[in-house]
């Protein structure tokens, strides 16, 4: 296609409603990742990320909790999906159950510690205090 008929085809559709509507569909379609890499605060979040080169995809994390200092089997309470998402480090999956867990045990005290390990062998740690009383990671 010549820049000449290009330049008639975009004229033609910024002509009409239509071609405003599918032009801003698109634009919308391409800004909604770059709000998503400019926003996170889950590093381990990676949903519109290309996963197969991600080191990322690698890590793996070791979630427990306590409900007033006594270990949990999270089987019993959560779906698999839940808990394989905890395991590659979503903080957002564990914050919901964090919150579960306060809404089922009230007045009690449940703690989340989350260690995950990258490719090169260095740990991170987060947790380790009440998600009763500070619901985020």
């Amino acid at each position: 296609m010549t820049p000449e008929a290009l330049g008639r085809s975009l004229r033609a559709m910024v002509s009409t409603w239509q071609g405003w509507f599918i032009l801003g569909f698109i634009a919308l379609q391409l800004a909604a990742p770059l709000h998503y890499y400019a926003m996170r605060r889950d590093a381990h979040d990676e949903r519109f990320a290309w996963r197969m080169f991600s080191p990322m995809r690698m890590v793996r994390c070791q979630t427990r909790f306590t409900v007033d200092d006594k270990p949990i089997g999270l089987g019993s309470r959560f779906h698999e999906a839940w808990i394989k998402l905890a395991d590659r480090g979503r903080f957002s999956v564990i914050e919901a159950m964090g919150a579960r867990l306060c809404r089922d045990n009230p007045g009690k005290r449940v703690v989340v510690d989350l260690t995950c390990r990258h490719l090169d062998d260095e740990q991170e740690h987060w947790g380790g205090f009440d998600m009763c009383q500070v619901p985020e990671l």
